[in-house]
């Protein structure tokens, strides 16, 4: 934060609580980021532009199948 020698207790304090606030800032920030990924990523939101109903259920079906047997091997 700085780089002057502390005078007193109080301002080591203030500044230990300021950087305690700084890393909760920044988890919550992370936290939101991984659920806007996981979001990103779900098989509901990748097939979004393949259009509704049938064509996409054939889709996810396939791959989850495609890769079950590729697993099983």
């Amino acid at each position: 934060m700085k780089n002057q020698p502390y005078t007193s207790f109080e301002e080591v304090d203030r500044d230990l609580r300021i950087l305690q606030l700084r890393r909760q800032i920044a988890q919550e920030e992370i936290k939101g980021n991984l659920g806007d990924f996981r979001k990103r990523f779900e098989p509901s939101s990748i097939f979004t532009g393949l259009g509704e109903g049938v064509v996409k259920r054939f889709m996810i079906s396939w791959i989850l199948g495609f890769l079950l047997r590729k697993f099983r091997r």
